[in-house]
Parts: structure tokens; C-alpha cells; sequence
């Protein structure tokens, strides 16, 4: 799509109209990505810095950010290689296959950004950053839901035999 800019000015000058090259979301403010608080703090944290870099359209950064928060999770699952990629393959075998592929795109994604100088478009830094969220949704929150059902089943069957009604418990 090619956009026209007009300029003040003489309407017969040659440069009355200018190309924009980039069109920035000023209106309404982009929402900054966050992950839920189950998730660990060194996740959340490079995620949300991050995806503060998706929003001002600084991919690299984000990438960059995105690549840090998948480390971060690494180390918490405890993966103690010393490079990504041998933290990630660590991690077999704990992580199913799909999410072992997931972060590595991650890792790639944010390799090639900081190394390579390679600029990803806007959807594919979105798509990693959505990837990531799959992941802790998968590694930490659902996990942390099924726990706590579990718990108030167990909490029910204990006040049941107590001879307790349900809405006592």
C-alpha cells in the first residue's frame, strides 16, 4: 500500500508530496503483552520488556527479549548449559516435542536478530511471542489450575464424610 503525505507549501513544488515508508500505530496505544502471574518472575520480566519493544515496533529488541525470556524459562526448568541451544535439548524428554521445536523458534528468532542483524516482520515476532505464552500456559498455569481442582475435590470429599454440606466448605 503506498501512501501519500501532503506538505504545506506550493502546491507546484516537487516536494508538496513525500512517500511515507512507515505507518506507526500512535491511536490507540498497543496493549504491552503480559504473562500471568503464575508464571516465574525472570519469564515475565523479559517477556513484558519484550513485548514493550514489539509495541514500539523495535523488533530486534523484541526478538532479543523474547530469546532472553525463553532462557530464562530454560534455567528454571533446570537446564544448566552454558548456550541456549544445548539448554533447550536439555530439556527433552521433560517437554514434549512441539514445545522443544516452539523454543527453539525462539531462540532463532532472537540468534538472528542480535547476530545476524535480521529484522522479522511484525507477525512473526507476534507469532514467537504467542508461542511463548502457549508454552507457560502449558508449563505453568494449567498445571497450577489442575492443582488447585484437585484440591478443592479433595477439600469437598473431606467435609462430605465430615457430614458438612457443600456450602459450608
Amino acid at each position: 500500500m503506498t501512501i501519500e503525505l501532503i506538505t504545506c507549501g506550493s502546491a507546484s513544488s516537487s516536494s508538496a508530496s513525500r512517500q511515507v515508508k512507515e505507518i506507526m500505530q500512535i491511536w490507540p496505544a498497543r496493549t504491552i503483552r503480559e504473562l500471568p502471574s503464575g508464571v516465574p518472575e525472570p519469564i515475565r520480566d523479559r517477556f513484558q520488556e519484550g513485548s514493550r519493544c514489539e509495541g514500539a515496533a523495535a523488533y530486534r529488541g523484541a526478538a532479543a527479549m523474547y530469546r532472553a525470556a525463553v532462557e530464562e524459562l530454560c534455567k528454571e526448568r533446570g537446564a544448566t548449559s552454558y548456550k541456549l541451544y544445548d539448554k533447550i535439548e536439555g530439556l527433552r524428554g521433560q517437554l514434549d516435542d512441539d514445545l522443544i521445536v516452539d523454543l527453539h523458534e525462539a531462540r532463532m528468532l532472537g540468534n538472528d536478530s542480535v547476530h545476524d542483524g535480521l529484522t522479522y516482520s511484525p507477525e512473526e515476532v507476534a507469532n514467537v511471542a504467542e508461542l511463548i505464552v502457549e508454552m507457560t500456559q502449558t508449563l505453568y498455569i494449567e498445571p497450577a489450575k489442575k492443582a488447585a481442582m484437585r484440591e478443592a475435590r479433595k477439600q469437598r470429599r473431606e467435609a462430605h464424610k465430615n457430614g458438612e454440606s457443600p456450602a459450608d466448605s
